[in-house]
C-alpha cells in the first residue's frame, strides 16, 4: 500500500496555528455531559482500505486495472446515554474497483466464501440499527431485504468496525489522552454537515492495537474477544479534534500493516454534529440475520 500524505495531512488536526494562551479543554468531561444529556448526533465518516496485491491484478497495467482500494461510506445518526452509545441507525456503502470486483466475483464462484461476502456487500447500500440492547440488519450481505435480527450487541457495534476508536466509552477515551503527544488548539474542522468549526483543540497520538485491545472493551467486542498477536503488533495513529467545550467533532486513524495481513493499512475519519433529533426505535424483522465476512475493515483482523 502507498501512502502519499504525512500523518499530519491525514489526520487533518492543525490547518491554523491557535493563540498561545488557548486554555484546555476537557473532552472526558464533555463526553460524561453528552452522556447524561442523551444527546444526539449525526455521522458521516470516509475510509481508505489498502489490500494485498493480487497478482492477477498486477499482471495488468494500470491502465486496464488499478489497485483494489476499497472506500467505505456511513452516514447515520445515534444516542448517546449511560456508558456510551445506546441506540443508532447507519448505512454503510463500499465500493470496489471495477477490475478487482471482476476477480473477487471469480473467487466467489469458485467456492470463496470471504470473497462471495465481499461481492455482496459491495453489491448496495446495508444498513444496521441498534436498539433496545439489539442489533438489526437489512441488504444482500446480510440475508436480503428487510430488517432482521441479529441478536444482542452493545449499540456501538452498528457504528464501529471501519472506526476502531469508540470517542463515547470514557475508558477508552481516557486511555487515548494518556498516549497523546499533541494537546492544544487547533485549526478549522468540519463537522458531519460540511460546516466549519473554527475554534477547535486537537489531540494526537499513536499506539498499538494491542494496546487499545487491553484498554478499550468496545475494541475488543469488534476482533471477537481475542487478537491474533501479530495483529497486536500494528501501530497506528490517532487524532480527535473537539470543539471548545469539548465535544467531539472529528475522530481520525490511521495505520498501515506491511506484508502478511489480509488487510495492509487504512484511514478512517469520522465527523459529528450535534444538535440535532432522531427516534431511535426497533424495526419489525422478517428473520434471523447473518455476519458477513468484510461489512467492517476490522473483519480482515478477527480471528474466527
Amino acid at each position: 500500500m502507498r501512502w502519499h500524505t504525512t500523518a499530519a495531512v491525514v489526520l487533518g488536526l492543525t490547518v491554523i496555528s491557535a493563540p498561545a494562551q488557548a486554555s484546555t479543554v476537557d473532552v472526558v468531561g464533555a463526553v460524561k455531559r453528552l452522556q447524561s444529556q442523551r444527546a444526539t448526533m449525526k455521522i458521516h465518516q470516509r475510509a481508505k482500505a489498502g489490500w494485498p496485491q493480487d497478482p492477477r491484478v498486477e499482471a495488468l497495467s494500470t491502465r486496464q486495472c488499478g489497485r483494489r482500494a476499497d472506500a467505505p461510506v456511513v452516514t447515520g445518526r445515534a444516542r448517546l446515554g449511560r456508558g456510551g452509545v445506546v441506540a443508532a441507525d447507519v448505512r454503510r456503502s463500499a465500493s470496489i474497483r471495477p477490475c478487482p470486483l471482476r476477480f473477487l466475483k471469480q473467487d466467489a464462484a469458485d467456492g470463496d466464501r470471504r470473497a462471495a461476502d465481499q461481492v455482496k456487500v459491495a453489491s448496495a447500500v446495508h444498513r444496521v440499527r441498534a436498539a433496545g440492547g439489539r442489533l438489526y440488519v437489512s441488504g444482500p450481505a446480510y440475508g436480503g431485504a428487510g430488517w432482521r435480527a441479529r441478536g444482542t450487541a452493545p449499540a456501538g457495534s452498528a457504528l464501529y468496525g471501519d472506526q476502531i476508536i469508540d470517542a463515547f466509552d470514557v475508558r477508552t477515551l481516557t486511555f487515548l489522552l494518556g498516549t497523546a503527544t499533541v494537546d492544544r488548539a487547533g485549526g478549522t474542522v468540519h463537522d458531519a454537515d460540511d460546516r466549519p468549526v473554527r475554534k477547535t483543540w486537537s489531540y494526537r497520538g499513536t499506539t498499538t492495537f494491542a494496546a487499545l485491545f487491553r484498554a478499550s472493551k468496545p475494541f475488543r467486542h469488534m476482533l471477537g474477544g481475542r487478537l491474533d498477536p501479530r495483529v497486536g503488533r500494528i501501530s497506528f495513529m490517532w487524532g480527535i479534534s473537539t470543539d471548545r467545550t469539548g465535544r467531539p467533532i472529528a475522530v481520525q486513524t490511521v495505520w498501515r500493516t506491511g506484508s502478511g495481513h489480509r488487510l495492509e493499512g487504512a484511514s478512517v475519519s469520522t465527523r459529528y454534529s450535534w444538535g440535532v433529533k432522531a427516534a431511535i426505535a426497533a424495526p419489525a424483522t422478517t428473520g434471523t440475520g447473518r455476519d458477513p465476512y468484510g461489512d467492517d475493515l476490522v473483519d480482515a483482523y478477527r480471528t474466527r
